[in-house]
């Protein structure tokens, strides 16, 4: 099971998704954004970490149009 963070891009309004993996402590994730278009050292803050898939999409939902529409399609899966 994938662990997900949302942070808060600096000095924007934007915010993006991180993936990594839940460990013994907590989590981690990586370093770039999944739509790769942040980097966490130009991060602002965490809006939530450690969220598995389903409470991220929920949370997400709540935030809205501010997320990422790239790093949130990450969340869903279209099967053909």
């Amino acid at each position: 099971m994938k662990a997900y963070t949302l942070k808060k891009k600096e000095k924007t309004e934007e915010y993006h998704l991180f993936e990594g993996d839940f460990t013994n402590t907590g989590c981690n994730s990586e370093n770039i954004s999944i739509c790769e278009k942040m980097n966490k050292q130009f991060s602002g803050g965490n809006v939530f970490t450690c969220f598995d898939e389903n409470e991220a999409r929920i949370r997400i939902a709540e935030i809205g149009r501010q997320v990422c529409g790239i790093c949130t399609s990450h969340l869903y899966t279209t099967n053909y």
